[in-house]
């Protein structure tokens, strides 16, 4: 459902009602890519700091509203979107959870709960998971080995990105991500599941 909003300058603007990030973490809350714990395949390489205390994954716009300013497991960094490579629809600060011990697994921001999957727009609007193809400091054994899923977690994972797509701040970056992506791989990355046009 979109609403129009009036703006301070008399103009009108088209938005979209706030993502319902309770919502997602419930949806995502019991799913995980494989039967068992994927952290004893790599020592939990992805949920750990590294030597220079630099991992960490941005939160969706609205998604910091889940989280305190600073907390037992993280550092809250805020960064400017034009410095990082954003959207030009993205304003505010950027919020990036900075992780310096494992978290508690109900809390992990909905980036964690996704990987190892990625979300990838086709030109017609059709979207994909694939895995992940961005440059990482450590190697996914989930990737590298292109370890089946299961089912479910690529199921809900599907949904919830569906759910993402309609706030338009969400859409964009998911949009340029992959039109860099098929730039950068000359084409389209192996896909875990497609789904209808979005």
């Amino acid at each position: 459902m979109d609403i129009r909003l009036k703006l301070d300058s008399g103009d009108t603007a088209l938005t979209t009602p706030p993502v319902d990030y309770k919502y997602l973490y419930v949806l995502t809350g019991r799913a995980t890519p494989l039967d068992g714990d994927c952290g004893l395949l790599c020592g939990s390489i992805c949920c750990r700091p590294d030597r220079k205390n630099s991992l960490g994954v941005y939160l969706f716009p609205g998604e910091e509203s889940l989280f305190p300013e600073k907390g037992s497991w993280f550092a809250r960094e805020h960064h400017d979107p034009k410095e990082y490579d954003f959207p030009d629809n993205w304003t505010g600060p950027v919020h990036f959870i900075k992780c310096h011990s494992p978290c508690p697994r109900e809390a992990r921001p909905l980036a964690c709960r996704f990987f190892p999957l990625a979300p990838h727009l086709l030109t017609d609007g059709t979207l994909l998971l694939i895995h992940e193809t961005a440059r990482l400091p450590y190697k996914c054994p989930l990737i590298a080995g292109n370890v089946p899923l299961r089912g479910d977690f690529i199921e809900v994972t599907a949904l919830a990105w569906q759910v993402l797509l309609k706030d338009p701040r969400i859409l964009k970056l998911v949009e340029e991500d992959s039109r860099e992506r098929e730039r950068t791989l000359r084409g389209v990355p192996a896909v875990i599941w497609a789904g209808a046009v979005h």
